[in-house]
């Protein structure tokens, strides 16, 4: 009987041991895969929000190039 319990005992913590280790390497895998945020900005002539990136830069400030905002050229 005590044969038993020892190894369901032993079974126990490897699987425990197990478990532990699969949530770690997940929670890795979702910190590393994360992109970072990109900074927002305010269109200046339709108030858009959209990313720095998109922006372009004009003498009122950062514009979003949709058809109200830039002149078509």
């Amino acid at each position: 009987m005590g044969r038993i319990i020892t190894w369901l005992v032993v079974i126990f913590i490897v699987l425990l041991a197990l478990r532990v280790a699969a949530m770690r390497s997940a929670r890795a895998r979702r910190r590393s895969a994360a992109p970072a945020p990109e900074p927002m900005v305010r269109c200046a002539r339709c108030g858009v929000f959209l990313p720095r990136a998109e922006a372009r830069d004009s003498a009122a400030g950062f514009v979003c190039g949709g058809r109200g905002c830039l002149p078509h050229g």
